[in-house]
């Protein structure tokens, strides 16, 4: 995307800091909820500070983490995919089954593939079927979680300790390595969106479809490779589970599905698509991942734990629509 130019509302410092996009993108919003969130949690549960409470909620986050910012790549288009969970069941098993015989590059070269596959998939019916993506992703999830069973039908796989102490154990003290590999990944997509052709496209397709057609950019390969680079992404979060769980399992991306909606939700992005933030995606995962940790050690039910985590992203992202109609009032009233 290009630069932000400097007006009138705000000094040249505050656009070049990157400001100005985090609000334009939404992730004002997400960040702060973060940063309140994880002061309540350190101030009730002292010990997340810890170097093994902190290896253990990294690798609880990141995997959601980096299934939200595959949801993102998706909903960034105008698009939503259902089976995202269901891609993300089939990616783990065959990372898991792949090790019992494979060495582990061709493991995850095959997970990869998995998931690439499955989001060219999904993206072909999507862009050159021209079929709702919400339709196309509800059956595929069937396919998807039925072959995952296949593959698998118990949890298990070859994951050794090796590869658990590669994606999940600590780089250094206090650096947990799950969280150094989120930041590659995270760091390389935002590149891609920002810096390259295909993340102009992928914006503009989401933006604005006829300006992109008009400008003979190809939007229906733009959108078919969107749901590959979505399935490639899921894979390392299925393959970063596995690791961190050290096991594969047919029904292990079961969960990740309603979360990573509720992320990119919370993280503000625009569901008609064109609008949303990496690090706001990030950042929403967990929240989300460390609010399911803490209610789960005050003891409260799991099934309360969705509707706390669920008033929290209406509250996060309703307030600042109920702050603009508020100002908007105010405003026409000194007026």
């Amino acid at each position: 995307m290009s630069a932000i130019s400097p007006t009138a509302a705000g000094p040249r410092w505050w656009n070049a800091s990157g400001v100005v996009r985090l609000r334009r993108e939404g992730a004002v919003a997400p960040i702060l909820a973060f940063a309140v969130f994880f002061i309540v949690y350190v101030i009730i549960n002292p010990s997340l500070l810890t170097r093994f409470q902190l290896q253990t909620a990294a690798n609880l986050v990141v995997p959601l983490a980096l299934v939200a910012l595959a949801q993102l790549v998706i909903v960034l288009v105008g698009g939503i995919d259902i089976s995202i969970g269901a891609i993300m069941s089939l990616a783990n098993v065959v990372f898991a089954v792949q090790l019992e015989t494979m060495p582990v590059p061709v493991a995850i070269l095959l997970s990869v593939g998995t998931g690439l596959a499955c989001g060219l998939f999904n993206g072909l019916l999507v862009a050159y079927g021209g079929l709702p993506a919400i339709a196309v992703t509800l059956a595929s999830a069937f396919i998807f979680g039925s072959l995952a069973r296949e593959v698998l039908d118990a949890p298990g796989g070859g994951v050794t300790t090796e590869i658990y102490l590669a994606t999940s154990g600590e780089l250094l003290p206090y650096v947990p390595v799950s969280l150094v590999w989120l930041a590659v990944i995270a760091v390389l997509l935002w590149l891609l969106l920002q810096r390259t052709a295909l993340g102009r496209h992928i914006y503009g397709v989401g933006s604005n479809m006829e300006s992109v057609r008009a400008a003979g950019l190809n939007a229906k390969l733009t959108k078919l490779l969107a749901f590959g680079l979505a399935g490639v992404l899921t894979s390392f979060g299925a393959m970063m589970l596995a690791s961190s769980t050290v096991t594969g399992d047919p029904r292990s991306g079961d969960p990740y599905l309603l979360s990573s909606i509720a992320a990119v939700a919370l993280a503000g992005a625009v569901f008609t698509g064109g609008r949303g933030s990496i690090i706001g995606t990030i950042l929403a995962a967990c929240t989300l991942g460390l609010i399911g940790n803490l209610l789960f050690f005050a003891g409260v039910n799991s099934y309360w734990q969705y509707v706390i985590s669920a008033l929290i992203i209406v509250a996060v992202v309703g307030l600042p629509v109920v702050w603009r109609k508020v100002a908007f009032r105010v405003k026409g009233i000194r007026s």
